[in-house]
């Protein structure tokens, strides 16, 4: 049964199954019911595909088994913001409101860029592409593991709690060890089809949506944000860290959701 507190349902960036969100869920949910599907893309009836489509529709999928006819308010980073966006675009009753972490909508000249490395192979040779496809997926132990993205430069201003959620929620028991629950080749997949298109959804975006950033987020730079500045309705935050924010300040994340949230409800 569903309580009397708003509902937040959170989509997770690519990678990074929901429960890594757990510190910012606990900072929360004393004013929110959140609900989330645990892990996008690994459902064959919802393939991985150029422009990310089906993912957009797994979302949908999810958002309305788990809330009926209960408005939401969307809060996703990357991927998640990015499908939080697209649905909302195309099914705005299911939205009472957006938040999207560090989840850049690429411009258009961004996205002639992506187009041309994808067409001649350079994009499948890109550090991330390549990192990606090679990445580690078994450690003897979850402590093993921790060590191992401890040392990573990628990790190293993660808050410990969030690592250790990483850890926890993000590998899976095997026989001998830990596995990555979230499949590489379904990670990196997801990388190679980025969704694109964004100028054509020029006036339709009519939930109120706002955007979190980090301060020197790679992936926001390289999207061009002046892009949505320019081309929708959306009151743009920052919070000090990179890309991953979320998981380097979670309760300076959830704080200044519950900030926008109560703001919008003004």
């Amino acid at each position: 049964m569903l309580s009397d507190k708003p509902i937040i349902h959170f989509a997770h960036a690519n990678g990074f199954p929901a429960r890594t969100y757990r510190k910012i869920f606990s900072c929360l949910e004393d004013e929110f019911e959140i609900g989330f599907l645990e892990r996008h893309g690994h459902n064959p009836q919802f393939p991985v595909t150029d422009g990310w489509h089906f993912l957009k529709d797994e979302l949908g999928a999810e958002i309305e088994k788990r809330w009926s006819a209960e408005k939401i308010i969307g809060v996703g980073h990357s991927l998640g913001g990015i499908l939080h966006f697209l649905l909302a675009v195309e099914r705005p009753e299911l939205y009472r409101q957006l938040v999207l972490l560090d989840s850049p909508l690429m411009s258009r000249l961004s996205e002639l860029a992506f187009r041309l490395m994808k067409r001649t192979g350079g994009w499948r040779k890109t550090q991330l592409i390549r990192q990606t496809d090679a990445r580690r997926r078994f450690w003897r132990s979850k402590e093993e593991a921790f060590e191992h993205f401890k040392r990573k430069k990628k990790f190293a201003a993660f808050d410990e709690d969030v690592l250790r959620d990483y850890v926890e929620y993000g590998t899976v028991e095997k026989k001998d060890g830990v596995e990555l629950f979230f499949d590489p080749q379904i990670e990196s997949r997801i990388y190679q089809t980025l969704a694109h298109g964004f100028a054509s959804f020029r006036g339709r975006l009519k939930v109120p949506t706002a955007y979190i950033g980090g301060t020197y987020s790679d992936e926001a730079r390289a999207a061009r944000l002046g892009f949505m500045r320019k081309n929708f309705p959306i009151d743009f935050y920052f919070i000090e860290g990179s890309h991953l924010f979320p998981f380097e300040k979670p309760c300076e994340t959830a704080a200044l959701i519950k900030q926008i949230v109560r703001r919008e409800k003004i």
